[in-house]
């Protein structure tokens, strides 16, 4: 199952009024693509309202409930506030997390990783996370970062009242900055264009004229290339994040 990342109103969210990156390459290149969720049953889906509704009310709960003074920029409807989204996938998202690990722990980071791999049974990562003291939203938090301007991180519930933990977009944004100072020390254009330049090399090509054609596939990735195009995704949205007052949910 692969991964995405999308930073838009939860209502247009949960009404999957977007599209994710291969939906709309498909649409410009006239491709059919469907999207099939799990325990998707469209017999039991709420109407934009009911959702929009049920958002809010947990929107309010966090609001009011942290005491949030100024209240924070925090949209919520169907189809008005834009949303960004973009692929990392696994793979990047864990290079990433590599690549974290090994500059916090001043030990050199591995070259390439391997399609599929498990951070989390890395030796790196491993050891790291055993030897923290310090939450890292990015690993301690689920998939979750709120538009409010201050570093939080916080155990909560979801819309679906599931328990999870939660962090700011802010607190993201601010991680990130640390993670660029260990080596990178890039600009915001430069940071902006690895979600184009760096990442996984091609396995395939495809055009209208001559359609799709596979090529040489892959089972090993430059570690720093992937971490950096999955840095790019994370940062765009962390920025759009705070801008136009929407959350950034992993979807997978």
């Amino acid at each position: 199952m692969g991964l995405d990342l999308y930073a838009g109103t939860l209502t247009r969210y949960y009404t999957h009024n977007w599209q994710t990156a291969a939906q709309q390459f498909a649409e410009a290149n006239g491709m059919e693509f469907q999207i099939i969720r799990p325990g998707q049953n469209k017999d039991e889906e709420l109407s934009p309202d009911e959702i929009k509704g049920i958002v809010t009310q947990w929107r309010d709960a966090i609001v009011g409930g942290l005491k949030l003074n100024p209240v924070p920029l925090w949209n919520e409807d169907y189809d008005v506030t834009p949303y960004y989204t973009d692929k990392p996938d696994w793979d990047a998202l864990n290079a990433l997390l590599l690549y974290i690990a090994a500059k916090y722990s001043g030990k050199e980071v591995p070259a390439t990783v391997d399609k599929d791999f498990d951070v989390y049974e890395h030796p790196i990562v491993k050891e790291f996370l055993e030897t923290k003291d310090f939450k890292v939203s990015l690993f301690d938090g689920n998939g979750w970062w709120l538009p409010v301007r201050q570093n939080i991180i916080f155990d909560y519930v979801l819309p679906n009242s599931e328990e999870s933990p939660l962090t700011t977009s802010a607190l993201l944004l601010e991680e990130l900055k640390a993670y660029n100072a260990f080596e990178w020390n890039a600009d915001r254009d430069t940071i902006v264009s690895w979600s184009k330049t760096e990442g996984y090399p091609a396995d395939a090509t495809y055009d209208r004229e001559s359609g799709y054609k596979e090529g040489t596939v892959h089972e090993t990735y430059a570690t720093e290339s992937l971490a950096k195009f999955a840095f790019s995704i994370l940062w765009q949205a962390a920025e759009f994040s705070l801008e136009h007052g929407v959350v950034i949910v992993y979807d997978f």
